[in-house]
Parts: C-alpha cells; structure tokens; sequence
C-alpha cells in the first residue's frame, strides 16, 4: 500500500498534531498543519449553530497560513450572519495578527479573556 503524503510531499504522520479540544486549534497553525486545521474547521463549521468561538491559546507557532485560514474561516461566519470569537488568543497569534495588520480586523472579534491568558 502506498504511503499518503501531503501535497507538498510532506509525510503527515511524521510530525503529528496532538488532538486538538472541539474548538481549539493548535499549538502549530502553520502550513505544513493546515489542511489538518482546514479539516478541523470545516467540521467545527458543519456542528456550530451560531457564532464560533476559538480557543488559540496554546497556539506557538502560526504563520499566514494560519492567519489565513481565519480569515476564511471568519468569512465563511459572516456569509451566514455569525461571528468568529478569538478567545483566549496566545501571545503568537496576536503578534501575528498585528504583523499583518489584522488585530482591528479580526479584534472585534478577540474576547476579554485574552487580557487574562496573557497575564499567565
């Protein structure tokens, strides 16, 4: 049986994601991880009734994949009248948000909570 690999001939099995937690993503939301956290979305999409609530707290590694697959994913909530909240958000995911400019577009978005999950 031939091996499956990604398609940027990367073996997925070589460098597993822990399970990430019904809505939390991480601790790498980079692109060698994002048709795993593509898959992850579409099916917290599929089962959510209203806004959609993201714990990218323990996110340590994220890049504009990343990045861009919130926006989708924030994009794909509003075509439908719902919201994406960022909560809590890890100290990499906001820098990386301010990196691209981001932090007012997604950070209307971005809960209290991530005031609190910074101080720890």
């Amino acid at each position: 049986m031939a091996e499956t690999t990604d398609s940027w001939g990367a073996d997925p099995a070589a460098n597993p994601l822990p399970a990430p937690g019904p809505d939390r993503l991480g601790p790498d939301l980079t692109i060698a991880h994002a048709a795993t956290h593509r898959e992850h979305l579409l099916a917290m999409l599929a089962r959510q009734p209203g806004d959609l609530r993201l714990d990218l707290g323990d996110v340590s590694d994220i890049d504009s994949s990343g990045v861009q697959l919130l926006l989708a994913t924030r994009l794909s909530l509003q075509q439908q009248g719902l919201a994406l909240r960022l909560s809590p958000c890890s100290s990499a995911v906001r820098e990386a948000l301010s990196t691209f400019g981001l932090d007012t577009l997604l950070g209307d978005g971005v809960d209290a909570d991530n005031e609190a999950h910074a101080a720890r």
